[in-house]
């Protein structure tokens, strides 16, 4: 009895606790099948309430015993149909404090395939600050740590909406680790990735925070279109790139790890460059390899320095329309005030007023320039090649720099030395430049012999020491001219010059068949559509020629005596000038010297 007796109790006992055990597993079970559905309120209203936009997550799933989480279709809503931010697939590991806690606590987080629109609005802010920064809505703390974030295979696409037409740069199978995230801390956090940028590969490490914004990365870009840049570039250069692959180290500085703005400092390579005129659509320069060293940007100056740029084979084309305009201009920056030509000339101290650019040294290695001019009846083109030199101290603000040293050769072989300063970023044109051609082909200027001439060339070589000194647009030229066995050809335009062209030929040539020639040009190139090039050049071709044959008055005879042309040049084919008795025997006169009273007055009164 006794036994059965004590039996009775434990049977009870044991019930009990078997009811209880079934409770708590039944409470249990309940808890975790309601806990994802708890998890999915939280989170979306969490990141709701601090994104201010709608948040969704498709479906979520408990592993309690990993401590682990599965998202899958976290979207967290922006423009119209595109997400700022959206996950395949997201995985934590938590902290189960979370769970009682404010804020949440991540041991790790595994993003799959996400993609977030990281935008920086026209007023300096991010669209994600509030998510990533310090507190929350309404003033409350809600803290969020990461201890490490994996993402695989992502895509980040950075929209700059604060130039005029925003710039969007993008980075897909971006594979990226970020560590000791903390929104509560305003120490920055540390990431390391890489991506595929437009083709090209962009690595990167560094330190990063959202609030306050800091960037403070070592970034490097191994074949990266340069095309991708042209948003930004548009900013330094009006020209715009059509090819070349960019190869660059970069230390980019921004927010509070920067005190002048967003700084850029590093070198680079660009290979297979090639630039174009917007305006035209076409090819304006190319070079197998520019290099840059010393490269500095500051934002908050604004301020674009290099310390060396190397061209390698550069190739550029410098053409003249018929307005007298140059394709030059593609290679200056764009003027402020929305790109305005005339515009914006001072400096008023607002965002885009005006950069400063300075350059030490700019090498240039096998270079050649395809010259032409297309105001002339007739076009005229002349090519230069193995061009060697260097070109050093250019500065947007000092002007009176530019030491320039230039050597290489015209296409038919003919040496050319450039040399002297020459500053081309300075606001107004200013420098001293002496061009030295040795044995130039005349054949090859013979677009401008026939239009300040009038003539056509058969044959005939020039050795010319153009003197340039240009002071605030002015162009002051002393033209040394050495023509050598000249011989022109039939007059194809009779109004180009009231000179007896011919006959001064024939006369001015010395013993050896050689012309000398000092001729002083002024021309003010900052408006070069107001000036008559034919007036001022014939005119100068003129005075120089008056200057040479006004003393003694019997030289100036001989050349009035002849100015029957038609075979005073053929006559001197030996490379022999023409003498006084030569020119009487071919049909001249000294009674002939009344047919030109207007030269001979010109030259007597010039003695």
């Amino acid at each position: 009895m006794s036994s059965t007796g004590h039996a009775q109790p434990l049977r009870r006992l044991g019930i009990g606790l078997s009811v209880l055990a079934a409770l708590v597993l039944l409470f249990l079970v309940a808890w975790l099948w309601a806990l994802p559905a708890y998890i999915d309120q939280r989170l979306s209203q969490t990141l709701s309430d601090r994104s201010g936009r709608q948040v969704s997550i498709d479906d979520v799933t408990l592993t309690p015993w990993r401590h682990q989480v599965t998202l899958d279709g976290l979207r967290i809503a922006g423009q119209a149909d595109t997400p700022v931010f959206l996950s395949q697939r997201v995985v934590a590991t938590f902290d189960w404090h979370s769970l009682f806690e404010s804020g949440w606590r991540f041991e790790r987080i595994e993003l799959k395939s996400p993609r977030l629109q990281l935008i920086w609005r026209s007023g300096g802010e991010w669209n994600l600050a509030q998510l990533f920064g310090g507190d929350g809505g309404g003033g409350e703390s809600a803290p969020l740590r990461i201890a490490q974030l994996n993402v695989s295979d992502g895509r980040l696409d950075w929209i700059n909406r604060r130039p005029d037409e925003p710039l969007t740069l993008s980075l897909k199978s971006l594979d990226l680790e970020v560590r000791h995230y903390d929104n509560s801390d305003d120490r920055p956090f540390s990431l390391q990735g890489q991506a595929d940028w437009n083709g090209g590969t962009l690595k990167g490490a560094g330190e990063m925070g959202f609030s306050p914004w800091t960037v403070d990365v070592d970034l490097e870009a191994d074949q990266v279109p340069l095309t991708t840049l042209s948003g930004y570039l548009a900013y330094v250069v009006r020209a715009e790139p059509a090819a070349g692959s960019l190869g660059a180290q970069i230390r980019l500085r921004a927010g509070r790890a920067s005190d002048a703005g967003t700084q850029v400092n590093g070198q680079g390579v660009i290979e297979g460059l090639e630039m174009r005129d917007p305006e035209k659509d076409q090819t304006i320069a190319r070079a197998e390899r520019v290099a840059v060293k010393g490269l500095t940007f500051a934002s908050a100056v604004p301020e674009l320095t290099a310390e060396r740029v190397s061209l390698a084979a550069p190739w550029l084309d410098v053409t003249i329309d018929e307005r007298l305009d140059t394709n030059l201009t593609a290679w200056r920056p764009p003027s402020p005030n929305n790109g305005s030509e005339d515009g914006g000339s001072e400096d008023d101290g607002s965002e885009g007023s005006g950069m400063r650019y300075a350059l030490d040294t700019l090498a240039i290695e096998r270079g050649a320039v395809a010259f032409s001019d297309r105001h002339l009846p007739r076009p005229f083109e002349l090519d230069f090649s193995a061009l060697n030199g260097e070109w050093r101290h250019l500065n947007s603000n000092q002007p009176g720099d530019g030491q320039l040293s230039l050597e290489g050769q015209v296409a038919d072989g003919s040496p050319l030395r450039i040399e002297g300063a020459f500053d081309p970023l300075g606001d107004a044109l200013n420098g001293n430049l002496n061009l030295h051609f040795e044995r130039l082909d005349l054949k090859t200027l013979a677009p401008y012999l026939r239009e300040f001439g009038g003539y056509a060339v058969e044959r005939g070589q020039a050795t010319l020491d153009l003197d340039y000194r240009l002071e605030q647009g002015r162009l002051r030229a002393q033209n040394h001219l050495v023509l050598h066995r000249l011989k022109l050809g039939e007059e194809v335009n009779a109004s180009a010059t009231d000179l007896p062209l011919k006959t001064l030929v024939g006369v001015l040539k010395s013993d050896d068949g050689t012309i000398e020639l000092d001729i002083p040009m002024r021309l003010p190139l900052d408006e070069p559509g107001s000036v008559d090039f034919g007036s001022v050049a014939g005119q100068a071709i003129r005075e120089a020629l008056e200057n040479l044959v006004s003393s003694p008055l019997e030289t100036l005879s001989e050349v009035v005596g002849g100015s029957d042309d038609s075979h005073s040049d053929d006559a001197n084919d030996n490379g022999e000038g023409t003498r006084s008795g030569e020119s009487n025997e071919s049909g001249g006169s000294d009674e002939s010297s009344k047919d030109d009273p207007t030269l001979y007055e010109r030259a007597r009164t010039r003695q």
